[in-house]
């Protein structure tokens, strides 16, 4: 019985993939937006760690990118001015010996042909099943079929054969028209896996990676949905999921998932999937124990794991050493021009409570865009419409942690400043949007929001599923959120509640804001297309997309004002509900910036403290 048992036992290896995702052009470990070192951030912080995961020779390992790799701050902006004969962070990817990567919507920011020159000296497959570039030569192949030996628990070296294939958000030919819209197709993710893994079976796959930038989004499956993760789990022939996008992290103990995503081990459908934020604050690490038999490999079981960036004690290895000679005179260049002024404040610009109250940082960026677009738009046909500005705020803690946040004191606004009011590389769009729509784009922002129970205190206020970044405000309206009603839409954008009604007293110049009354709206070129779960706006109503970033716009907006002396506006406020409180995290700093309906309660976790609204 026992002689049996052991003659039949599947024999064990193992084999570990790593994950970075959405750098962000965070080589280094220094934030340029707060103007400081960092050690919990950037490439260079989880280089030992890959190191020393790699130096286990009991285990096969790859290390894998998932894309938003080279845009997304000062530094970057400075790569793409003044190109580099091979860019620095694919020079560190090179360093580190990557074993493939795949694209994000973010590293078509510079145009296609920067894009192509920046990928020439990678020295490892690029893989993107669903971008396709039309008569030219693709960017990225639609899978890589990786060879390598696994050591298994006999003590014998198999081979396996690791197919790898990606795929990008489909909304990435449309969020940024100026640069690339005409030259790539994108295609709809689970669709496209349906296709591809088939072929990477024939090619000989034993197991498929799937580099999938793109978050945990609806369960069901739409056409070219943003974040298509969970329905894209359950294509079979897919064994791992490597995520990104959405900056999450997973596995996460502290959230509680939705059907079939299990945020405790790491699993979509059973399946092995990781998140590793953004900007290196972590490496996903995932751990196979895969069995053999005659029929092929198997995944065993997994163990999926994230661990934070970070200096070793003791002096600097020479690999971090190396990284950071490679950037050593860009980042010195950009550091010196990002400390240029370009306008004053006499009064503090703070984004601790950007999703609490009306927030001047935001604001400061939607007087622009209005007024640049109220400039275009003058001598055309629609210079009668009122204009309107949309804006969400990219830097106010969450997810993104403790020193994610605008803290502008009184004195000189620096370029630095403008970078972190808003740090991507998006134009300016005009979109044709009537009272319904408005209302619509609002309550789709509102689900940020949790239901308030009326009369209960320091309920939590913020839905641990959204961020920041998806909670627009709307610049040029006032109106009210009365968050005793359940959220219209979810987090990924799918109306639940149509009957219900967040947004209410919304009014122009005073006057009640009717369905059918029309407006220009001033947002960005992401959101105008769709991204973030906002439905697309059709293209006959995108009236107008500057050729300008949105951020040379707020530059030009800061220097021609040159002194900042009013507060935010009220635009916006929650509706009175009677002996009701809620509480959320902010920095501990925060405690500075307080109004009347706010208060401090005590710490909270993480570094962060505990704060109330009283509505």
């Amino acid at each position: 019985m026992h002689a049996s048992s052991h003659l039949t036992r599947p024999t064990i290896g193992r084999l570990r993939v790593l994950e970075t995702t959405d750098l962000h052009m965070q080589l280094l470990d220094y934030d340029y937006f707060a103007g400081q070192q960092e050690s919990n951030i950037g490439l260079i912080g989880l280089a030992d760690h890959i190191t020393a995961l790699r130096s286990d020779p009991s285990v096969t390992t790859l290390l894998c990118d998932n894309g938003d790799l080279i845009q997304g701050n000062p530094l970057a902006d400075e790569l793409a001015a003044r190109p580099l004969k091979t860019h620095p962070m694919i020079a560190a990817l090179n360093m580190l010996r990557y074993d493939a990567i795949t694209l994000g919507n973010h590293e078509f920011d510079y145009g296609l042909d920067f894009l192509r020159k920046t990928l020439s000296t990678a020295a490892f497959p690029i893989v993107s099943a669903n971008i396709i570039c039309e008569g030219q030569e693709p960017l990225a192949a639609p899978f890589a079929i990786l060879e390598r030996d696994i050591l298994c628990d006999d003590g014998q070296l198999r081979p396996i054969k690791i197919g790898v294939t990606g795929f990008a958000p489909p909304h990435v030919a449309d969020w940024d028209d100026q640069t690339h819209n005409a030259r790539i197709r994108v295609d709809d993710i689970v669709e496209t896996a349906r296709d591809i893994v088939p072929h990477m079976r024939a090619a000989g796959a034993d197991i498929v990676f799937a580099l999938c930038h793109s978050g945990i989004g609806a369960a069901i499956h739409t056409q070219r949905m943003e974040n298509a993760a969970l329905p894209l789990s359950q294509i079979d022939g897919i064994d791992v999921l490597l995520l990104g996008h959405t900056h999450e992290a997973f596995p996460n103990p502290e959230v509680y998932g939705a059907p079939h995503t299990n945020y405790a081990n790491g699993s979509l459908h059973n399946k092995p999937a990781v998140m590793a934020t953004f900007c290196g604050k972590t490496l996903g690490v995932i751990d196979l124990d895969l069995y053999w038999k005659n029929t092929g490999w198997q995944i065993a079981n997994h163990k999926t794991r994230l661990l934070h960036a970070g200096a070793r004690e003791g002096d600097e290895s020479a690999l971090r050493k190396s990284l950071r000679a490679l950037v050593a005179k860009p980042h010195a260049d950009t550091i010196a021009k990002i400390r240029a002024p370009i306008a004053r404040t006499e009064v503090p610009i703070a984004s601790y409570f950007a999703t609490v109250q009306p927030d001047l940082s935001q604001q400061l960026l939607a007087r622009a865009m209005q007024k640049a677009m109220q400039k275009v738009l003058k001598k055309t046909a629609l210079a009668h419409l009122p204009v309107l500005a949309a804006k969400s705020s990219f830097c106010c803690g969450g997810q993104s942690g403790l020193g994610h946040y605008i803290d502008i004191p009184q004195g000189p606004i620096t370029l630095r400043d403008a970078a972190a009011i808003f740090p991507f590389a998006d134009h300016l769009c005009a979109v044709r949007r009537t009272g319904k729509q408005i209302r619509l784009w609002l309550e789709r922002s509102a689900a940020h929001y949790n239901q308030m129970r009326p009369g209960n205190r320091n309920q939590p206020l913020f839905n641990p599923r959204s961020a920041a970044y998806n909670c627009d405000a709307m610049f040029g309206l006032s109106y009210q959120i009365d968050l005793t009603q359940p959220a219209r839409f979810d987090t990924d954008g799918q109306e639940r509640n149509p009957q219900t009604r967040r947004i209410v007293n919304m009014k122009y110049e005073g006057a009640p804001v009717q369905d059918d009354n029309v407006f220009i709206v001033a947002t960005n070129s992401f959101r105008a297309k769709g991204g973030g779960g906002f439905p697309a706006i059709s293209q006959g109503d995108i009236v107008h997309t500057t050729h300008e970033r949105l951020r040379d716009v707020l530059i030009a907006y800061l220097k021609n004002e040159q002194i900042i002396t009013a507060p935010a506006q009220t635009t916006w406020r929650f509706a009175h509900i009677a002996h009701t409180s809620a509480t959320f995290a902010s920095a501990p700093i925060a405690r500075q910036h307080l109004s009347d309906d706010l208060c401090h309660i005590g710490p909270g976790s993480d570094g962060f403290e505990t704060y109330q609204i009283t509505f």
